[in-house]
């Protein structure tokens, strides 16, 4: 005869087994992992290939599936579904885990029954945002100039453009124990932001060093879409990165059309854009700037395809077999904007550049 205690424990687990097992995978169908991403408010994008939500990632070692539902930290070994990657992200219970997914799930679901963990609850986890805190100042003349110096671009007219628009701000940024200036990529919206230390040096990580710290990241408002809806700019150029951003301000100077370029600051994705920012880019002339590397191709035709299938006017700037002044080759726009012979030459190569935006 099966004692009793036990007889109820496998009724209860029969019950989960089939109503409430039933809800979660309704809940898991609905929800995919990177739906709970930007639901979390974690830093970066979701994708294929990416860097972890979760720790300091300069080379990508995150994966999601393509059906959405599973996931894999190349680095550390951890996988799972999306309710393992919530209790991941948040810090709580399997148990917290599951609620959490049948609420970003959107059901009305029963609350499961499972049993509370033992012992003390891991603190969850605050979402990331490396802007609060920060005290964001237009930049001084002489800082101007050292982040001129340092790009070795031959005006400071795109830096002083990007400053006036609001896109070019400065603070001091805590990092791993140290204080560094830093110039941030930014814009009125202060939903997006990317930070570079003034000396030039590299963030420190874990394993690896990086040249970009993403200090807050929504796919919904990257830096610069502010500025090119709230004064209506006709001619938008897209740039991975923001030091490319920041040259494409200085050529559309050069070119004499500064006023009717915005500029927007897109940080190494190959995802296409979403909808949201395919909205706000409607009825405007968009030209996408390629960087030479894999990568960069393969990133600027997945935004340039999902703009011309949006309807909107675009075309990609190649800078492949491009060359700098004294003959060596430029991997990207800020590269090739290093100190030209003379003024005529930018002039040119914001001809180059910018020019289809007028055609």
């Amino acid at each position: 005869m099966i004692p009793r205690f036990t007889r109820i424990r496998s009724f209860n687990t029969k019950i989960w087994s089939t109503q409430s097992r039933q809800q979660l995978d309704e809940a898991k169908a609905r929800l995919s992992i990177s739906d709970a991403w930007r639901a979390l408010g974690l830093p970066g994008e979701p994708r294929r290939t990416c860097c972890s939500p979760f720790r300091e990632d300069r080379h990508p070692s995150f994966s999601i599936s393509a059906d959405g539902r599973g996931w894999k930290d190349f680095a550390t070994g951890e996988k799972g579904d999306v309710v393992s990657f919530v209790k991941r992200a948040t810090g709580g219970t399997y148990a917290e885990a599951i609620r959490r997914v049948l609420e970003l799930a959107g059901g009305n679901f029963a609350p499961v029954a499972l049993a509370p963990r033992q012992g003390p609850t891991k603190p969850v986890a605050v979402p990331y945002d490396g802007l609060r805190g920060l005290d964001l100042q237009p930049p001084t003349l002489a800082e101007i100039h050292a982040l001129q110096d340092i790009r070795g671009w031959p005006s400071t007219a795109g830096l002083e453009l990007a400053a006036h628009r609001g896109l070019l701000r400065f603070s001091d940024v805590k990092h791993r124990g140290e204080t560094h200036r830093a110039w941030i990529f930014t814009d009125a919206d202060r939903k997006s932001a990317q930070a570079r230390r003034l000396d030039g040096e590299p963030w420190a990580g874990e394993t690896h060093t990086f040249k970009s710290k993403t200090l807050l990241a929504d796919a919904d408002a990257p830096p610069g879409l502010a500025d090119v809806v709230a004064h209506n700019r006709p001619l938008v150029l897209i740039c991975e990165g923001e030091a490319d951003t920041l040259a494409a301000l200085l050529l559309a100077w050069a070119g004499g059309i500064a006023d009717k370029v915005g500029v927007i600051c897109l940080t190494g994705s190959s995802k296409p854009l979403p909808l949201a920012v395919l909205e706000k880019l409607r009825g405007r002339r968009c030209r996408v700037i390629r960087q030479t590397d894999p990568a960069g191709h393969k990133a600027a035709l997945a935004w340039a395809e999902s703009i011309h299938a949006a309807g909107i006017v675009v075309d990609l700037a190649n800078l492949d077999g491009r060359t700098r002044a004294e003959g060596q080759p430029a991997k990207d726009l800020a590269d090739l904007c290093r100190r030209p012979a003379d003024l005529e030459n930018l002039e040119q190569l914001a001809a180059d550049v910018c020019g289809k935006l007028l055609q």
